[in-house]
């Protein structure tokens, strides 16, 4: 397998087959369910199924391409998926995971906007589903057109005379590539998107495909869509869909989470920030997150960045929010969020790719075309921009089409980049799995008691339960929301006197266990430790 292109549909489900054909010792592939369109959306399990099945062991859940356009979250689900299966048996480290611990990787939640993206020239922000956008009633009426045939929707610019535009060509960029905004009645050209006004509204492709967001259609926090506002004065949240979970890719996300409590951390992960982002979405991490969880995820966010080196880590309200100045700003029914303060999970929504953005040439904090072009030309790169075409627009007239590469420089790197950038975030993912809660028994011993107990007892057994894990087996906000039951001891070939234990573990932390037993037959008995998001683990002791 290799990563210097974009794997289609096709080519994904070829390698997830395979896979499972081929290491059917540690490869589960399955359906979770249907997209919008009717087509499958696949799954991996991958663990070592010789020692436990998938739901008794600490486990992470990543997934790709929720998003149409964001394709190279696919390319780091299947870098991942493919580095676990291929080492599995060569390499000691990735055998010691797949024995612990389990990963659920969902390469492509959106396989309608996946194909659309790579197979035409459309784009669009998320989900296929028709929505009218530019609210005149109709759905979906005036998408871009490739005019020019070369498989993009770009930019197009129509020379209107000296002082009657508003943009000039970027004088900054020594490639003549980049357009500079100056102002109405200031510059040279007019500046479109590449297509037509379909619906005659003087507005170019405002209503294209789809519109709805699958990341503002988590039921936590979840807020209505302008439209749908009653009071006409609420805060509201554009693309979130008619109710919460309303979008099958969403819905099929929450019912297998839901149904797999196993799972302690999650990445779902979208393009072009680039950062290592996370909730809150709605408030101030230092007022609304208890410290130890928003402590770890603080560790996280540098862990990331030693990984990747992206240049933003932290928050949606905070840090993504203000990343480029201006104040905190809200998202309503944000995946994150669900995953934190509804699933009590470790839950990121990573961004790959930097959108060309690798140098600052004036050092101003921001990125302009002309950096992104220049910086292409002094690293001999010639595919970053579409070369600046003539073309006969039907009603316009003669107008040149081109600019920046929309899909493979601004929303995703070109193909022979997408390799280092998908491995990056997956090395990231392979930490996260890494820092699982992780249960562990030791110590045990058995005492025989003397004489006849009060309770019935016959032998008092204590045990220490280690999580050898980074990650709680819940986090503070898991125990107070109450998602995951309490990690206990269990005891078989003997009666437990008394109430079962009950404990939470941090991170690294040990819980020693007394239990007082009545021998209700042989000598052995089986101990377990039992925790929802650290695993199982077993140990045999002599009732002498």
């Amino acid at each position: 397998m290799d990563f210097d292109h974009f794997h289609t549909g096709i080519e994904i489900q070829w390698w997830l087959k395979k896979w499972a054909h081929e290491r059917p010792d540690i490869v589960d592939l399955y359906i979770v369910g249907e997209s919008f369109s009717g087509q499958p959306i696949y799954q991996l399990t991958i663990t070592d199924k010789s020692t436990g099945v998938d739901t008794d062991k600490p486990a992470a859940y990543f997934e790709g391409n929720r998003h149409s356009g964001e394709i190279s979250s696919a390319e780091s689900s299947l870098w991942l998926a493919h580095h676990l299966i291929t080492r599995a048996g060569k390499d000691r480290a990735v055998d010691k995971l797949l024995d612990d611990k389990t990963v659920y990787i969902r390469p492509v939640n959106n396989p309608d906007g996946h194909d659309m993206y790579l197979y035409t020239a459309q784009t669009n922000r998320s989900t296929v589903r028709p929505y009218d956008n530019d609210g005149d009633g109709k759905r979906d009426e005036d998408p871009g057109e490739d005019l020019n045939g070369d498989g993009y929707l770009s930019q197009m610019r129509q020379y209107v005379g000296a002082g009657k535009g508003t943009h000039v060509v970027d004088e900054r960029d020594p490639s003549g590539n980049a357009m500079l905004s100056v102002g109405a009645g200031k510059g040279d050209y007019l500046m479109f998107s590449e297509g037509t006004d379909n619906d005659g509204d003087g507005r170019y492709n405002e209503d294209g495909v789809g519109g709805l967001d699958l990341h503002r259609n988590y039921p936590y926090n979840w807020h209505v869509m302008a439209e749908h506002d009653a009071t006409g004065r609420n805060l509201t949240q554009g693309g979130a869909g008619e109710y919460p979970l309303s979008e099958p890719e969403t819905r099929h996300v929450y019912t297998w989470l839901m149904s797999h409590t196993n799972i302690a951390a999650v990445n779902s992960m979208d393009t072009r920030v680039p950062m290592h982002l996370r909730g809150p979405s709605t408030c101030d991490p230092v007022e609304c997150m208890y410290r130890s969880d928003r402590k770890l995820y603080e560790h996280f966010d540098k862990a990331g960045v030693s990984f990747t080196g992206y240049r933003n880590a932290g928050s949606v309200y905070i840090d993504y929010a203000t990343r480029n100045g201006g104040e905190p700003q809200a998202l309503f029914g944000h995946g994150p969020d669900f995953g934190y303060f509804q699933y009590g999970a470790v839950w990121y929504g990573d961004e790959i790719w930097n959108g060309g953005d690798f140098v600052d040439y004036d050092k101003d904090g921001r990125y302009a075309d002309w950096e992104r072009s220049r910086w292409c030309a002094e690293n001999g790169r010639t595919n970053c921009f579409l070369p600046w075409t003539t073309a006969q627009h039907p009603t316009l007239g003669t107008v040149e089409i081109g600019g920046i590469n929309p899909k493979f420089w601004s929303q995703n790197p070109s193909p022979d980049l997408i390799g280092k950038w998908a491995a990056n975030q997956a090395r990231f993912n392979l930490y996260l799995t890494e820092s699982l809660p992780q249960v562990d028994l030791g110590d045990v011993k058995v005492k025989k008691l003397k004489g006849t107990q009060r309770d019935g007892a016959t032998h008092e057994l204590t045990v220490t339960v280690r999580n050898t894990g980074r990650i709680p087996t819940a986090l503070e906000q898991a125990r107070e929301i109450k998602i995951v039951a309490p990690d206990t001891v269990e005891v078989t070939g003997a009666r437990t006197v008394g109430a079962a234990p009950e404990f939470h573990l941090d991170g690294g932390d040990a819980e020693k266990v007394r239990l007082r037993l009545v021998k209700t037959g042989g000598d052995t008995v089986t101990v377990k430790a039992v925790s929802v998001r650290g695993g199982l683990d077993f140990a045999t002791a002599r009732l002498s």
